[in-house]
């Protein structure tokens, strides 16, 4: 019987990974629709934040005291690279792709890489010699002090116009998206209706409008990059967890099948045992 009793102990074991995996799936799907909701607000708020910059008017005697993006030329080459990585396992090979894509481009674009990742700074190693780790977001709960820290760090490449540019996961595959300076706003066409041709009255000066306005930008676009790169690193972390089960399945399967084969030997052991104890003598 002590086989039977091992491999009962198995199954117990494995019943306890599949509600491990399963309660894994459930938290990893409602971060999921947590951060697609934040993601669809960060695009209505990153959208209005586009017309605002639409809307404003251009002067040819504009003097700004404050300088905005595209203004100045950084000093030398300097260029910013950031990555958003995952911070947490069991998500397949989710950061694997970005390191793929860093190595194979280290030796030809000369940007400072700002990995905001633990674990795929761990996995660059030094074959990315510009990585620095910086602060990672592993869940919707840290997106807005993670991206405020990262604010803190941009300020002053934002002040010296470096161009900075983002590397995240998206929908259609791994994203690079210029940051700073922030691209041109493309004006409303006159199908927009004439109200959306009238530039708005700003008490302020243009200029120290625009930079508060793009300095938000640059806030809405991290936050949107975070969400997607959540968003598919849940989805990834979701796969993971699928095959896990399945895999559980599997081996449930086959320990059942083990067992029933086993227990029926046993069995059959016993009631041969039976039979030839109650069989009667020969011999005398």
């Amino acid at each position: 019987m002590s086989g039977e009793t091992a491999l009962r102990e198995r199954a117990e074991l494995l019943d306890e990974l599949r509600q491990i995996v399963q309660s894994m799936k459930n938290l990893a799907f409602a971060e999921l629709q947590r951060v697609s909701r934040q993601r669809q607000a960060h695009d209505d708020a990153a959208a209005t934040v586009t017309e605002a910059l639409q809307a404003l008017p251009t002067h040819p005697d504009d003097r700004p005291e404050t300088i905005t993006s595209g203004q100045l030329p950084a000093p030398g080459d300097r260029r910013i690279l950031l990555v958003m990585g995952a911070e947490r396992g069991f998500c397949g090979a989710f950061n694997a792709q970005l390191a793929k894509s860093l190595q194979e481009a280290s030796d030809t674009t000369g940007e400072l890489t700002w990995v905001a990742s633990h674990r795929l700074l761990d996995l660059l190693g030094t074959s990315v010699p510009s990585a620095r780790g910086i602060a990672g977001c592993a869940s919707s709960d840290e997106m807005d002090h993670v991206v405020d820290a990262w604010s803190d760090l941009l300020r002053p490449e934002l002040d010296a116009n470096t161009p900075v540019t983002l590397l995240y996961a998206s929908a259609s595959g791994l994203t690079r998206q210029a940051l700073w300076p922030v691209p041109p706003a493309p004006k409303p066409s006159r199908q927009a209706g004439v109200q959306a041709l009238i530039p708005p009255i700003v008490p302020l000066p243009v200029a120290q409008v625009r930079s508060a306005i793009e300095r938000q930008h640059v806030r809405l676009q991290l936050l949107k990059a975070v969400c997607s790169s959540l968003e598919q690193e849940n989805h990834w972390r979701l796969a993971q967890m699928q095959r896990a089960q399945d895999h559980l399945d599997e081996l449930g399967q086959q320990l059942r099948r083990r067992y029933a084969h086993l227990r029926q030997a046993n069995i059959t052991n016993e009631l041969e045992t039976l039979a030839s104890a109650d069989s009667p003598s020969t011999g005398h």
